[in-house]
């Protein structure tokens, strides 16, 4: 960040994606001026997912803030800054992520979604007759 450059191995402009690779995913997400790309995220839940955020911007002072409440999250990014956040997904539902720095004019639209997709019943663990056992 003191630098005002963009790491490298950085997410870049352009090359925002989700890549899965079965219960593990990596986020690769930009954050630039009132806008974070990709704005909608979706995974499973169970899912492992390791999150790449680069705040793109060049201006000294476009601090951006990254927080996803529901999953405890809360980064801030300067300009040229990635940051890297892990988590499990065990929380189903769709979860608000925004900025928490104010960035412009529009910086309340700087938001998305994760959207964590529940356990179907095919892929919850099979209860045996212990865990179905009345204690009494």
């Amino acid at each position: 960040p003191h630098t005002q450059s963009i790491d490298p191995k950085a997410p870049k402009a352009g090359q925002e994606k989700v890549v899965r690779s079965g219960k593990n995913v990596q986020i690769l997400m930009t954050a630039v001026r009132s806008h974070f790309t990709p704005e909608h995220v979706e995974i499973n839940q169970g899912d492992h997912v390791v999150w790449h955020l680069t705040n793109l911007e060049t201006t000294r002072d476009a601090t951006h803030g990254f927080a996803v409440p529901g999953y405890n999250i809360n980064l801030s990014l300067e300009p040229g800054e990635t940051q890297t956040v892990e988590f499990d997904a065990d929380q189903s539902g769709t979860f608000a992520f925004y900025c928490t720095e104010f960035c412009s004019a529009l910086h309340l639209e700087m938001m998305g979604y994760l959207h964590v997709k529940p356990k179907t019943a095919a892929q919850a663990p099979e209860k045996t007759a212990q865990d179905l056992a009345v204690t009494r």
